[in-house]
C-alpha cells in the first residue's frame, strides 16, 4: 500500500470504469493547496461562463516553489501533480475559477478552485489551512464564531459557480476546506443542493448542534462523506461521534502523531482508503476533553479559552522557531520535549479552571505526537 500518489500511478481506470469516490476527492482537495500559476483563470463574480485550462498547464517547474512552497512537503505535492497529469484517469482534468483571498482584519483566509473532472461533473475544492500553528488557530476559531468570513465566502462561491455549470457538482476539501465544503453545500440555495452528488470533508472540523438542525444540512446529510486519520485532532472538533461506525471513515496514516493530518500520509490501495480500526486513545482523549468543555460554555468563554490555548501553543512554537518564523505542528511535534517546558510556563498565567482543561488537551496532543515522546504532563494546577 502507499499514499494517494502511489495509487494514482498504478490505477489506470477511467471514471467511466470506476466512478468518482472519496480518494479522488482527497487528491483534488490536496491539489487545491497549490497557489495556482497565472495561466489558471481567476474567479471573477461578474464573469459569465467557467473558463478552465488543462491540468498539464500546471506542469511548470519554474512555478513549483510559488505553488507549493507554503504547504507541507513541497516535493510530495509536485509528485501528486505529475502523477495526475500522467494518469489516464486524470489527464483530462481542467481547472479554473481560482480565488485566493486574505484579510487579516476579519481573520479571513479563503481559497478555492473548480475542477472539470472530464466525466461531465464539476468538483468545487476549498483549500484548508496551512501547516502553521497560526493556521490551525483558524480552525478552532469556528468554535465561537459562526459564520466565519471564509464560510460566507464559500457559500457565495459555490452558488455562483453552480450557476455557470449545467451538470452534477461535488464539493470537498481538507482540514478547514472540509468544513467550508459542508457549510457551503448546506447553505446554498435549494436548487444547488439538489444538484450536489457528494460532499467530502477530509479531517475537517465539525459543527455545533444548531447547524446540524438546519433544513439545509438535513438535505445534504446523506451525501456527506467524512474521513479522518487515527490521530485526528482538527477533524474531531465539534465531532460528538467517537465510533467510526456512526458515520465517518478512519484512515490508516504513516505520519507520526499530529503529522497524520497531512493528506499525503494517508494510506490508499486500489482506489479506496486503507481503514484503521478506529481513533487512537490520544485523539479520543483530546476530542472528548475539548468538546465536552466547549459544550458547557458560551461563545465568549470559548473565545477566551481558545485564545489562551493557542497562546500556549504559540509559545512552544517560538521555542522551536526562535528566528521569529511561524512554527509548524510538525516542528512542534518533533521538538516536543524542548517546547513543553515553555508551554507549561505560559499556561501558569491562565485561569486555573481553563488551565486544567488546557493541560488535559495538551496531554492528548502529546499522546499524538512522535512516538519517541516520553514526557508526562503534570495534572496539578
Amino acid at each position: 500500500m502507499g499514499n494517494i500518489t502511489d495509487d494514482i500511478r498504478t490505477r489506470f481506470d477511467t471514471f467511466a470504469a470506476s466512478s468518482f469516490n472519496e480518494t479522488d476527492s482527497l487528491a483534488l482537495s490536496q491539489l487545491a493547496y497549490a497557489r495556482m500559476p497565472d495561466n489558471v483563470p481567476r474567479y471573477r463574480p461578474d464573469e459569465a461562463g467557467l473558463p478552465t485550462v488543462p491540468l498539464r498547464d500546471l506542469l511548470r517547474a519554474e512555478c513549483y516553489e510559488a505553488m507549493f512552497g507554503r504547504v507541507w512537503s513541497p516535493p510530495l505535492n509536485v509528485d501528486l501533480l505529475r502523477a495526475m497529469a500522467e494518469s489516464p484517469r486524470w489527464r483530462g482534468l481542467r481547472v479554473g475559477a481560482y480565488v485566493d483571498e486574505f484579510d487579516p482584519e476579519t481573520t479571513k483566509q479563503f481559497a478555492a478552485c473548480a475542477f472539470d473532472v472530464g466525466d461531465g461533473s464539476l468538483y468545487v475544492a476549498f483549500r484548508g489551512t496551512d501547516s502553521s500553528i497560526v493556521g490551525w488557530k483558524e480552525d478552532f476559531t469556528m468554535a465561537f464564531r459562526r459564520p466565519v468570513a471564509s464560510q460566507e465566502s464559500a457559500v457565495r462561491y459555490l452558488t455562483d459557480i453552480a450557476a455557470r455549470w449545467d451538470g452534477p457538482i461535488a464539493v470537498g476539501g481538507h482540514s478547514k476546506g472540509g468544513n467550508l465544503a459542508v457549510y457551503a453545500a448546506a447553505c446554498a440555495p435549494a436548487d444547488v443542493r439538489r444538484r450536489i452528488t457528494g460532499v467530502y470533508s477530509h479531517d475537517g472540523p465539525g459543527f455545533d448542534e444548531a447547524f446540524f438542525a438546519t433544513p439545509g444540512y438535513a438535505d445534504i446529510a446523506p451525501k456527506v462523506h467524512k474521513s479522518v486519520p487515527e490521530s485526528s485532532i482538527i477533524g474531531m472538533l465539534f465531532e460528538s461521534r467517537e465510533d467510526a461506525a456512526d458515520g465517518y471513515t478512519v484512515v490508516n496514516s504513516d505520519g507520526l502523531g499530529i503529522m497524520q493530518h497531512f493528506a499525503l500520509h494517508w494510506q490508499v490501495a486500489d482506489g479506496t482508503f486503507v481503514r484503521a480500526d478506529g481513533l487512537d486513545a490520544g485523539a479520543r482523549y483530546a476530542a472528548r476533553t475539548l468538546n465536552d468543555w466547549m459544550a458547557r460554555y458560551d461563545d465568549e468563554r470559548r473565545r477566551l479559552f481558545i485564545e489562551g490555548l493557542f497562546a500556549v501553543l504559540e509559545a512552544g512554537g517560538r521555542a522551536v522557531a526562535p528566528d521569529g518564523g511561524h512554527a509548524t505542528f510538525g516542528e512542534l511535534s518533533s521538538h516536543w520535549t524542548q517546547a513543553l517546558p515553555v508551554m507549561l510556563a505560559t499556561a501558569r498565567g491562565i485561569d486555573s479552571e481553563d488551565r486544567s482543561v488546557m493541560l488535559d488537551v495538551l496531554k492528548g496532543f502529546a499522546a499524538t505526537a512522535a512516538t519517541s515522546v516520553t514526557a508526562v504532563i503534570p495534572t496539578g494546577r
